[in-house]
């Protein structure tokens, strides 16, 4: 055999040798070393059921491969492991191979303790050995790689109530793995595919894993993944369960890490969520999600460049709740993070994200807010949200719409765009049906009862950082509008329209088109307390503060539009408010009997309101007060300051109905008069002072006042008009072209008790009452008294001690004043028998009227007594000045005197049986001093039968009568009056009175007096004066005499009482030489009767005697003397001188007790004869009276010689 046979057949049989050692007896050495090193690095029981190996094809085979779990089944095992190993392994020195498959792979892994598992322990193993130094690494070449039918199971027994999870059918291709430089820049393809827990899994795509690239593009698919078991691995404990919940992806993922750039991550694709269900600990609701799809165009997530191309929820279900801590549902979830602050993070790049399309349909939100009292539920449904072309990128704008249903039957619809940077966005909002009763909750901390009605709203929204918050085109609607309030009180109101509004908060300001309320009521009243009753909706108890919320982040630079806003107040411009159709009652319940004011179809306009600095804004009102008076404004209204210009109407105004708020003083009523008055006016409120002017017409009409008393009627009127009448209010003025009175009646009382109604219609402080008496006294004395009383308040009365200081910076004139078919009357209920008089016809002109110092109106009243008896008033006057002027005349004529019995029974104790009265009176009135006329003429006046009264008074009146009334049956009288209008006792009639009743006084106790000044010139008519002894009237004394015979013959019913007196001291003497002085007169009579040369009329009185015939029969008196007389020596009476003879007879003259009384007699009697003869009166007018002779005249200086009168009525 030829050594190269030799060396074949060798070499054939030691490669025989070889392959059967490698195919009988290598397997078996692999197999059982394999089974101890792993035994022996796992501390495991291990399994090789059979190593088979082909060194022809270089195939390895393993069968039944396991290793031992801990308890239960085995760790790893697989069924069949193919290997081949490639021959370019020798000469590459590298690991090739070119297959590998691996069938039937099983895991079975148990977690069994945090980060233990049943694994864990062969970890612990292998890291207590020595670890060999690194080395170059092995370079090889994985081809062909399969795994079919795989699976794992995963026990975590460390889950709350344990979780198996599992993977099967899992099959994994690849086509190679390799470290080789020429094989790493090679892409692999994988492929994968397994059901996670039941879900479909598959992966393929293009790797380079050996690549320092790591460049990667992969599809990930997984279809219906349980994500609830997936919860539990969640690094934190999430604060809420996600109990169902299903994930989807069919996804692309591309990663590439470079030298030169930033590792990349690109994700395409589509993901998807599927009946996600989460409930809050406990099993309440949290959200639902039926389904939530995801497809992504290129997410590059690395780059934080995102770009989608939609996302789509369907069925969204949102469950929001808040505790009665305040504590949300979500904010509740969020759990707060506790220690150190983090350090500030460095800036990161944004997030670039461009999203096409975004749609959530259907979508439910309920929410629950057990915060406010009784708790507030409400379902938001059908929510439908979509955005189009989203995108972070500077610039650009996405599209959105909105609609939902936020409670019941109400809907909100928005549309518009939005960018995210700059942050910007325009929106078109619709509101509709929006229940406000359903906010009670909400609102029973601020009300006190429910709201009711429904909202509409419609606008345009849009927002800038350059121009802050914009709102146009906003239109806000309520229907229905209500609320209960008070007792049975409350307001309805049918529409509440706000239209075409806009805000720019770049400039701040709001505009509103228009603001319009129809169709509604309000009712309210002013409660005992004060308050309105509306107010009655605003709680007492003070509002709690807000819950303390956490401050929002804000940036630290405010845009422009913000900081502009927050220099500058609010500018606004309503151009139209408009109430149409409102309805308003007020019920003032501070009075006992609590009054009501309705306004009927109120309507107000007011056009073009501003602010903050307002400008005249047109007014338009109009209503209907109570049944048919109407009020109506138009003009212009400034609200601050205040200022209305423009024209104001009153028509029918029920002035009873404000009879409540008159002063309390006031003690009559009201029970009929309507105001009415057309007005223009410019007023302004300026320092707490009104200013401006007016000017317009007014009236009063159908007035109808009574005595709150006696309910009787006090004043009433058909007509007061003020036409054209104008002024200023500040300094006060007042101009009036006329003021006409028509139909006036007036009634004037004296009740039962005595008093006026008149004295009591303002209320006063008893020190202020006066007694009753007093005030009626004045009564009777003339039957006009009531009518000065009813026209002197308003000149001298109340006006003067108003304002004294203002008064003279007034100015205030008045054209004319008219009074047209006036009636007065006067009713005396005090009396015995009711006593009733009556002015009718009062009418008359006061022209010029004014406050002006130096102007005077001139006045021309008049009137007539019970139709028949005439008044006139004339002259001039001014009562608006300061110092009131007055200078009139006033004339009454042919006033019949009998009605007034009723007086003069009572008060002068007779009855009044004919007599009729003229006045003719003047007053003056100038710098508070008063100077008066008063003429009063009384044409036969008679008393009639005496009337038993014990108010009778004492005076003589029918004297007094007697004493004034002529031998015509008239009385004149001339009482001048005069006092200071300051004097607070002030009062004319009360001077007129105190006059009459001095009159009666002097009458009684000094009637000749009363004679003196009424006809005598001043003369005392009540002594008449003698010589001392003489009978014989003094030449003066005749005078005197003739003057009061003049006087009593104009006084037919006076009769005269003569009594004679003497003076004891003077008269015995003078009645001596008297005595002698008729003696010598007797003598020269018989003389010229003797010798029959008398004459027809002569006596012994009126002889004249001359000197020498005084001598002559004084000798002839001296020779029939019977005393004893001087005789010569022849006894022969002796001639004496005249001297001597006179001393003798007075001396021998007897002047005793009869001679004194027969002086008095003959002085009486000479004064009587006097009267008689030269007088001319009636002898039966006159009666000689007797008294004591020498009783001392009432004045010290008057003679005791004299004569005196009493005056006798008839």
């Amino acid at each position: 055999m030829s050594p190269r046979k030799k060396y074949l057949f060798i070499g054939l049989g030691v490669i025989a040798a070889l392959l059967l050692f490698t195919v009988a007896i290598l397997p078996v050495i692999v197999k059982n070393k394999a089974v101890t090193a792993l035994e022996e690095a796992t501390g495991r029981k291990a399994q090789i059921g059979s190593v088979s190996i082909n060194p022809l094809t270089l195939h390895v085979k393993v069968d039944d491969f396991a290793i031992a779990g801990e308890a239960g089944p085995p760790l790893v095992a697989f069924r069949e492991l193919h290997a081949s190993l490639a021959p370019a392994s020798i000469f590459k020195r590298a690991l090739i191979l070119s297959e590998i498959t691996l069938d039937a792979p099983t895991f079975n892994l148990v977690r069994t303790a945090p980060n233990r598992f049943n694994f864990s322990d062969i970890i612990d193993r292998q890291s207590k050995e020595k670890k060999s130094e690194k080395g170059t690494p092995l370079q090889f070449s994985l081809n062909n790689i399969s795994i079919k039918n795989g699976s794992i199971e995963f026990d975590d027994r460390m889950v709350g109530g344990g979780r198996k999870h599992s993977v099967r059918e899992l099959n994994i291709a690849i086509p190679f793995i390799s470290n080789s430089p020429y094989l790493a820049e090679r892409y692999i393809d994988p492929r994968i595919t397994a059901l996670v827990n039941g879900a479909s899994f598959n992966f393929a795509g293009k790797l380079k894993p050996m690549s320092k690239s790591l460049e990667t593009s992969v599809h990930v698919g997984l279809k219906q993944l349980n994500l609830p078991q997936l919860v539990a691995y969640y690094p934190v404990k999430p604060p809420a369960d996600l109990t169902s919940g299903k994930l989807t992806v069919d996804m692309d993922i591309g990663y590439r890490i470079s030298a030169d750039k930033e590792p990349e991550l690109v994700l395409k694709g589509m993901s998807r969520l599927d009946d996600v269900a989460v409930d809050l600990p406990g099993g309440k609701p949290l959200a639902r999600l039926p389904g939530l799809e995801v497809k992504a165009a290129k997410l590059e997530v690395l780059n934080k460049n995102l770009q989608f191309d939609s996302i789509a929820a369907t069925g969204l279900e949102l469950f929001i709740e808040r505790n009665r801590r305040g504590e949300w549902t979500y904010s509740r979830l969020v759990s707060s993070k506790k220690g150190e602050p983090e350090a500030a993070a460095e800036p990161e790049q944004k997030t670039t994200v461009l999203l096409p399309s975004f749609s959530c349909s259907k979508a439910t939100i309920h929410f629950q807010d057990d915060l406010p009292k009784g708790g507030f539920r409400t379902t938001a449904s059908d929510i439908d949200l979509s955005i189009g072309n989203f995108s972070t990128a500077p610039g650009t704008s996405a599209s959105y719409r909105l609609s939902l249903k936020p409670d019941n039957d109400a809907t909100l619809k928005t549309e518009g765009t939005f960018s995210a940077t700059p942050l910007t966005v325009t929106s078109k909002l619709q509101l509709a049906g929006l229940k406000i009763q359903r906010a009670w909750p909400y609102l029973s901390q601020y009300l006190t009862a429910p709201v009711q009605g429904s909202v509409g709203m419609t606008s345009e929204v849009s927002y800038s950082e350059a121009a802050g918050l914009t709102v146009q085109k906003a239109n806000i609607s309520v229907a229905g509008l209500s609320a209960r309030y008070g007792k049975k009180e409350g307001f309805d109101l049918a529409t509440l329209q706000v239209s075409d509004a806009s805000f720019r908060q770049s400039d701040n300001r709001l505009e509103i088109g228009s603001i319009r309320l129809a169709q509604g009521s309000l009712s309210l009243s002013k409660e005992a307390d004060g308050k309105l009753s509306l107010l009655s909706l605003i709680p007492d108890r003070p509002v709690p503060p807000p819950l303390a919320q956490k401050p929002k982040k804000t940036d630290k630079k405010a845009t422009s539009a913000q900081a502009a806003s927050s220099r500058r107040r609010t500018a606004y411009n309503l151009k139209r408010i408009q109430l149409e159709k409102l309805n308003f009652a007020f019920t003032d319940k501070t009075f006992e009997e609590p009054p009501r004011f309705t306004l009927r179809n109120t309507n107000l306009t007011l056009s073009n309101l501003q602010g903050p600095k307002f400008t005249p804004a047109a007014l338009r009102f109009s209503t209907t007060y109570g049944k048919r008076s109407t009020l109506k404004a138009n003009g212009a209204l400034t609200p601050a300051p205040f200022r209305y210009k423009g024209n104001v109407s009153v028509a029918h105004l029920p002035i009873r109905d404000f009879e409540p708020y008159f002063p309390d003083s006031f003690n009559f009523s009201v029970i009929g008069g309507t105001l009415d008055t057309t007005m223009n006016l410019d007023l302004a409120i300026k320092d707490g002072k009104a200013k401006g002017s007016f000017r317009g017409n007014a009236g009063v009409r159908d007035f109808h006042s009574i005595d709150a008393v006696g309910d009787e009627d006090l004043l009433k009127w058909e007509s007061l008009q003020f036409d054209e009448f104008r002024g200023d209010f500040d300094p006060f003025t007042l101009s009036i072209r006329q003021v006409a009175l028509n139909d006036v009646y007036s009634r004037i009382i004296i009740r039962k008790d005595g008093t006026l109604n008149l004295q009591d219609l303002v209320k006063k402080e008893p020190a202020a009452q006066t007694a009753a008496l007093p005030a009626t006294a004045a009564a009777p004395a003339t039957q006009q008294a009531p009518v000065p009383s009813a026209k002197q308040p308003p000149s001298a009365g109340p006006t003067a001690p108003a304002a004294p200081a203002p008064a003279a910076q007034r100015q205030i004139s008045v054209g004319s004043v008219t009074i047209q078919n006036g009636t007065l009357a006067f009713t005396d209920n005090h009396m015995p028998q009711t006593f009733n008089s009556t002015f009718y016809n009062l009418g008359g002109r006061v022209s010029g009227l004014t406050s002006e110092e130096s102007k005077f109106a001139d006045v021309d009243l008049r009137g007539n007594l019970e139709n028949h008896s005439p008044m006139q008033i004339s002259g001039r006057l001014n009562p608006l000045r300061d110092d009131l002027f007055v200078d009139l005349k006033i004339s009454f004529r042919d006033i019949e005197l009998s009605p007034a019995t009723p007086y003069s029974g009572i008060y002068l104790g007779y009855a009044i049986d004919k007599g009729k009265l003229f006045l003719d009176l003047k007053y003056l009135i100038e710098r508070k001093q008063l100077t008066s006329e008063n003429k009063v003429f009384i044409d036969q006046f008679t008393f009639g039968d005496k009337v038993e009264s014990s108010q009778a008074t004492n005076l003589p009146v029918k004297l007094a009568i007697a004493l004034l009334k002529d031998r015509k049956g008239e009385i004149h009288l001339d009482l001048p009056v005069t006092g200071r209008t300051d004097d607070p006792q002030f009062s004319i009639w009360r001077l007129i009175g105190r006059a009459l009743k001095n009159l009666l006084v002097k009458a009684a106790t000094s009637p000749f007096a009363l004679l003196s000044s009424i006809g005598g010139g001043g003369q005392d008519f009540s002594v008449i004066d003698f010589a001392p002894g003489s009978s014989e009237l003094p030449v003066g004394e005749e005078k005197k005499l003739t003057q009061l015979a003049k006087v009593l013959e104009d006084r037919p019913g006076l009769k005269l009482e003569v009594k004679g007196f003497v003076d004891k001291g003077k008269d015995p003497e003078g009645y001596r030489q008297e005595l002698l002085n008729k003696k010598v007169k007797n003598e020269k009579f018989l003389y010229l009767v003797k010798e029959q040369q008398t004459k027809e009329g002569d006596s012994s009185e009126n002889v004249q005697l001359s000197a020498e015939e005084y001598s002559k029969f004084l000798k002839a008196v001296y020779k029939k003397e019977k005393f004893p007389k001087p005789r010569n020596v022849l006894g022969m009476v002796k001639d004496l001188p005249d001297n001597e003879m006179k001393k003798l007879i007075i001396a021998n003259t007897v002047v005793g007790e009869n001679e004194l009384q027969s002086l008095a007699r003959e002085r009486a009697a000479t004064v009587i004869d006097f009267l008689v003869a030269k007088g001319g009166l009636p002898a039966e007018k006159l009666f000689q009276g007797s008294e004591n002779i020498y009783k001392a005249p009432e004045k010290e200086s008057a003679s005791r010689s004299r004569v005196e009168f009493n005056a006798i009525a008839r």
